[in-house]
């Protein structure tokens, strides 16, 4: 969408919002207007006490070279509501916007994050049968595999259509969406204008059909039936350009496709306690950077069952994936620019040692997934769940390459194991005011595949983490952790150790040194001291840290975090 479309659009939203307010509200009274306004500001920020030169984002000319790496976001929603009955279902406006400073970011970011303006701008109108959005537009069609438009501060995602949404109800039991727009790529870091937006040149198209079957049958409403019929597609447009190949020492242009197309379709069937979930989707052949430039076409099939009743919970999951990067740019990679995501069916582990070889989803060369879980909880005062009560979750995930290319076959020789996770957690409450959790754990992780050096590291780990309630204002919580491998730099051991006191002030402290035991051992000490004070909706941290380089990861998305030492201090606001 041009720049001077875009701007039409949204100055006839608001010209038709003025024009609701005074022609649409029938019988409505100045009480019934409801005004709101609410927001969050949020800084993370870092004094380093050692060189950061080599992480540092290159400033923009002119401006001061600092020692203070910080992400700064102020987060701001306007709404209006009305409840009068209008001609054409009208019912409120919601305006969002976010401002951003990040011209020194935390270490880890990609560089093209470096930048200050405003990172998102929209505004909404809301009617009875549905909801229009013109602005920064985010959305995810069934799982994602297709589409999926989301912000991650913590990884440096935001990969917003600056364009216009369509949601509606046309009938009941049908939901139907539509977007389109210029897919966000950081900021214009080094042009003249620092409130400058980068965007795409080009531009993405998608539509979303869901059928609620159930809604249309009163039989399956009384038998609990329910069945979700869906359907997705998205087409991204890229103006064609000069890339050349040698082949036999000749040189050649690649013919590239002006449009790449991607379709998804999906059921998901439940009865009772049973959720079964089953999801496809294609992707035309899409020569980029991700895949060397090929030409074969992406595909995913991602099956999902799933049972719980009280005090049990079972989930069965299987992906096969294979070229399924897609880009709203060809010649991008990193974190910027995915159109879709493609889940990790890997568990995402809190406990630092048992998150230490995190896995990220291989979107080009293609994997099997395959990931179960069970929970069970014994009931209090019985023999297995005591005064009370037991819960017990065993869990496993196995990732392998495909056998060969276009291949559904799973590979199973040795370098083909990306990735396995089977561990088995226990959380007791011992007494009143003791509550303990246990995890023993196995891991492999194939380094070479996830981070492109190493080969598979093969670990075990144990972890042991208590909460005392001592009083009624005070807690204690401790944690000790073991990490035990003979590849790469070998054995971690990890303490923690976090007083509450009142509800609104936290002490913690934590210790993290490698033992060694292989031939890449470092002997390094990593530390944390830290406090946290809370009142109302206000949450201040500083503390000291030096902490290890490694993977920070969410869904299968990973960014690299280099090693960083200094005073850290964060701040969130939320009215």
């Amino acid at each position: 969408m041009k720049s001077k479309h875009f701007i039409l659009v949204l100055v006839l939203l608001v010209a038709v919002a003025g024009w609701s307010q005074d022609t649409l509200f029938v019988q409505a009274t100045p009480a019934e207007n409801t005004w709101s306004v609410s927001g969050s500001v949020q800084h993370d920020g870092l004094f380093p006490t050692v060189d950061v030169s080599s992480v540092r984002a290159i400033p923009r000319a002119g401006w001061a070279k600092i020692d203070h790496l910080s992400n700064n976001y102020l987060d701001l929603s306007v709404r209006y509501e009305h409840n009068a009955v209008t001609r054409i279902g009208f019912r409120g406006l919601r305006f969002d916007t976010r401002a951003e400073l990040t011209q020194w970011p935390l270490p880890g970011y990609e560089s093209g994050i470096s930048g200050h303006g405003i990172g998102r701008l929209s505004a909404m109108a809301d009617f009875r049968w549905g909801q229009i959005t013109v602005g920064d537009v985010y959305g995810q069609f069934g799982s994602g595999l297709v589409l999926s438009l989301y912000e991650d501060r913590a990884l440096g995602v935001d990969n917003a259509l600056r364009g216009a949404k369509i949601e509606i109800q046309p009938y009941r039991g049908i939901s139907l969406t539509l977007l389109g727009g210029k897919q966000r790529r950081y900021w214009n870091c080094y042009e003249d204008h620092a409130w400058g937006w980068n965007y795409t040149q080009d531009a993405a198209v998608g539509a979303n059909l869901e059928l609620d079957i159930q809604q249309w049958s009163p039989r399956m409403q009384s038998a609990e039936v329910g069945l979700t019929l869906g359907g997705s597609y998205v087409s991204k447009y890229e103006q064609d350009d000069t890339i050349l190949t040698v082949i036999k020492g000749k040189p050649y242009r690649y013919n590239l496709p002006l449009w790449v197309g991607a379709g998804d379709v999906r059921a998901n069937l439940q009865y009772k306690g049973f959720d079964l979930l089953a999801e496809y989707a294609y992707k035309a052949n899409d020569p980029c950077a991700d895949n060397s430039f090929t030409y074969r076409p992406g595909q995913a099939l991602l099956l999902s069952l799933s049972y719980s009743r009280k005090g049990m919970s079972v989930l069965a999951q299987v992906k096969r994936s294979e070229n399924m990067s897609f880009r709203s740019e060809r010649k991008r990679n990193g974190l910027a620019g995915q159109l879709n995501h493609m889940p990790a069916f890997a568990q995402q582990h809190t406990y630092t040692l048992a998150a230490m070889y995190p896995y990220a989803t291989q979107y080009t060369a293609g994997e099997w997934a395959f990931q179960t879980e069970l929970r069970y909880t014994w009931a209090r005062k019985t023999k297995m769940g005591g005064r009370y009560g037991t819960t017990l979750k065993l869990s496993a995930s196995h990732i392998r390459g495909l056998s060969e290319e276009g291949s559904w076959r799973v590979n199973t020789a040795t370098e083909g194991e990306n990735y396995t996770d089977v561990n088995v957690e226990l959380n007791k409450r011992i007494t009143k005011r003791w509550r303990l959790n246990a995890m023993l754990m196995y891991q492999t992780y194939n380094q070479q595949v996830v981070e492109g050096h190493g080969d598979l590291i093969r670990s075990g780990i144990a972890v042991l983490d208590n909460h005392v309630e001592i009083t009624d204002n005070f807690s204690l919580r401790a944690e000790l952790q073991y990490l035990f491998t003979r590849q790469y730099e070998g054995q971690w051991i990890f303490a923690l150790c976090e007083l509450n006191m009142f509800s609104c002030v936290t002490l913690s402290g934590q210790y993290m040194y490698n033992i060694g035991g292989a031939s890449e051992a470092t002997h390094a000490h990593y530390y944390t001291a830290a406090a946290t004070y809370m009142h109302g909706a206000h949450r201040l941290m500083v503390g000291y840290t030096k902490t290890r380089a490694g993977f920070n990861c969410s869904g299968g998305i990973c960014r690299y975090v280099p090693q960083q030492e200094g005073v850290s201090m964060s701040y969130a606001f939320t009215w």
